[in-house]
């Protein structure tokens, strides 16, 4: 028995260490310690030996996720929907995850972010940002900050993360340059007007110029300027440069323009880039095999002859790949540089040396809308299994050797990639992702994703629902959803004008926030725009300069269109914390406001009871009214919820046709 005893013990100690390996994810760091074997592009970058410094730009803070701890922005922000050459899919969501898994949603992109999408003030997931960018041999990011849009346009945004990152970048003696991209605010934003221009930049310089988190050169904070389209003329420029240098102190200004002689003049420039390999797309082939070399080659070195006359220095802009056909209609060629296994990237650089650059700019370090991202991913362009090919291949261009970064902490992920980097489940992950159950009589015929977490149990939630109806009428104690101010509601659930709806949700009173999902059915005329806003522990948040409440964002999730010309939505409430008071959920009407038909409301939250059945792959429907909304979810051995599957007549007869 004493030897059994040590066995026993040795087999926790060691599922402990196992266990603690995966939740660190050390397990993934093991895994992908090392690139692909037999990389032909990262055998032939590290033979390049790159000795000029290798910036990159684009680094992008406007993500916002409704996950993680305390996102600075609690909602789906620039991760959007799945398009395809600007046309929209309804059926392909951020809530909706592409078949066959449990962790990819749909995003606009034809990579998927290592970390899932993200919010980009998360503390450590910024770490990970500036760890992994070093790491990658990149001399600096440049973090792309922009004007307001919803008043003056004097101040930055947002200025809370970007002090974030300087303190960090200072803490890992890391620091970042910025990257003012002003070029997209034009009229009717008055950001480009040049008095409004020269506060805000002046303002930023002069309270934060000497952070040592802002990358300096000759002792002067790196400012990125970027007027490719000219909005700003070089008098202009030049007033512009001189006034903030004159408010703030002397600036390492680089100017992205095209060469010309009156802008790379201007005394105060230090740096200029012009002319990049992005041309292609706009010149035949557009974007394809084989591109004009020879042309770009000619137009990098002309203008480096014209920086070197001014004594400027002079950098190369360079995109590893890129492609826009998730995020914009079609341009000639499809808006595509085929990234051709990374050689892309590496032809560029060999190209851009033979013009004798100070520097390389490489663009873009998270831009996943246009799929020219450095960062680590899954399923880009020229993925061979590795996520970190490209800071692979950049750091051994540079004669460097690429070393992962530790993950960020769980908990500041999206739920829904955890399992998949951290290999096991812990409390707050997303649980078991089943597909669509199919009712085929008295049994629930159910299919799960493979790649995630197994379930433990299965349960049916019907009678613990919040279900709310206008024909509710009548006060029953058992209600968990009701309805504060009926005189606003006609009895057949019409909604109309400038009226509202304060709903408040007794039954639904929780002691900390939680994800509640919501089922709405209504009818909703074309113009008119159904807002709905609920109670979350920080109400009010910023979007550039506006102020928002939080709302369901009806577009990103699970809708089906009904033979009434209704629809039926189901989404989540992120971190909701009803109070059980009025303004729990508030309904109002905006765009032409002409009436709409509210036919049912249903809330589910993961501590509701129900039936509870052993997950098997058929399930017998045991005192189940399929007239009657329903809701179908698994549990992990860690007590977490799947994704939650709302079943009602209306959805299960469209799905059947």
């Amino acid at each position: 028995m004493k030897y059994f005893g040590r066995v026993f013990f040795i087999f926790l100690l060691l599922s402990a260490v196992t266990y603690s390996a995966m939740a660190d994810g050390e397990t993934h760091l093991i895994k992908y310690a090392e690139g692909m074997p037999g990389d032909k592009t990262l055998e032939r970058a590290a033979t390049m030996q790159v000795k000029i410094p290798v910036m990159c730009r684009e680094w992008h803070i406007w993500w916002g996720a409704p996950v993680g701890v305390n996102p600075h922005i609690p909602r789906w922000q620039h991760w959007n929907n799945l398009n395809y050459y600007g046309q929209y899919d309804p059926q392909k969501t951020l809530e909706q995850l592409v078949p066959g898994t449990s962790w990819r949603r749909w995003i606009m992109s034809n990579g998927y972010p290592l970390l899932g999408p993200y919010d980009a003030a998360q503390p450590d997931i910024i770490r990970w940002q500036l760890e992994t960018a070093r790491n990658a041999g990149l001399e600096c990011l440049h973090i792309h900050l922009w004007p307001s849009i919803s008043d003056e346009g004097i101040d930055f945004t947002p200025l809370p993360v970007f002090e974030q990152i300087l303190d960090t970048a200072a803490a890992m003696k890391y620091p970042v340059a910025v990257h003012d991209e002003i070029q997209f605010r034009r009229p009717p934003f008055k950001a480009q007007l040049l008095d409004n221009s020269i506060k805000r930049a002046a303002m930023l310089v002069k309270r934060y110029g000497g952070h040592p988190g802002w990358y300096k050169i000759d002792n002067m904070p790196v400012y990125y300027f970027q007027n490719w389209s000219a909005w700003l003329k070089p008098a202009d420029m030049q007033t512009f440069f001189a006034e903030v240098e004159k408010q703030a102190g002397p600036v390492y200004w680089m100017v992205e323009q095209g060469d010309s002689d009156e802008v790379f003049r201007i005394p105060q420039v230090k740096a200029v880039l012009s002319h990049n390999n992005a041309w292609f797309l706009h010149v035949p082939p557009y974007g394809q095999n084989p591109h004009p070399w020879n042309d770009m080659i000619a137009h990098i070195e002309k203008a480096g002859k014209l920086a070197r006359k001014y004594n400027k220095k002079y950098g190369v802009l360079i995109f590893a790949k890129f492609n826009q056909t998730h995020a914009r209609k079609t341009m000639p060629g499809g808006g595509v540089i085929p990234a051709d296994e990374g050689n892309f990237l590496l032809d560029s650089v060999e190209k851009s040396l033979q013009c004798k650059p100070d520097f390389l700019l490489l663009t873009q370090w998270n831009d996943f809308e246009e799929c020219g991202f450095i960062e680590p991913a899954w399923d880009f362009d020229g993925f061979n299994g590795d996520p970190y090919r490209y800071c692979r291949i950049v750091a051994a261009m540079t004669g460097k050797k690429f070393t992962l970064a530790k993950l960020p902490d769980r908990n500041q992920l999206d739920p829904y990639i955890r399992f998949k980097l951290f290999g096991d489940s812990a409390p707050g992950d997303m649980g078991p992702v089943a597909h669509y159950p199919v009712i085929n009589g008295t049994k629930l015929n159910m299919t799960w994703a493979p790649d995630g977490p197994p379930p433990t149990e299965v349960r049916l939630v019907q009678n613990e629902l919040a279900v709310w109806q206008p024909e509710m009428y009548v006060y029953h104690p058992d209600q968990k959803l009701r309805l504060g101010n009926w005189s606003h509601l006609e009895r057949n659930g019409e909604l109309s004008g400038n009226r509202e709806l304060r709903f408040y949700a007794p039954g639904l009173v929780a002691t900390t926030p939680q994800i509640i999902w919501i089922g709405i059915k209504a009818f909703i005329p074309e113009g008119t725009q159904m807002t709905v806003n609920y109670r979350g522990p920080h109400e009010y948040f910023r979007i550039d300069s506006r102020w928002e409440l939080r709302q369901v964002q009806l577009d990103k999730g699970f809708s089906w269109s009904l033979p009434d010309k209704s629809k039926y939505y189901w989404l989540p409430l992120y971190s909701a914390g009803f109070t059980g008071a009025e303004g729990d959920l508030l309904i109002r009407l905006g765009g032409k406001k002409e009436p709409i038909y509210l036919r049912e409301i249903v809330l589910w939250a993961p501590w509701l009871k129900g039936a509870d059945y052993k997950p098997e792959s058929s399930l017998e429907l045991k005192g189940v009214d399929i007239t009657r909304p329903l809701v179908v979810v698994g549990y992990d051995k860690a007590g977490n919820a799947g994704q939650p599957l709302l079943i009602s007549q209306d959805i299960t007869s469209v799905k059947k046709q």
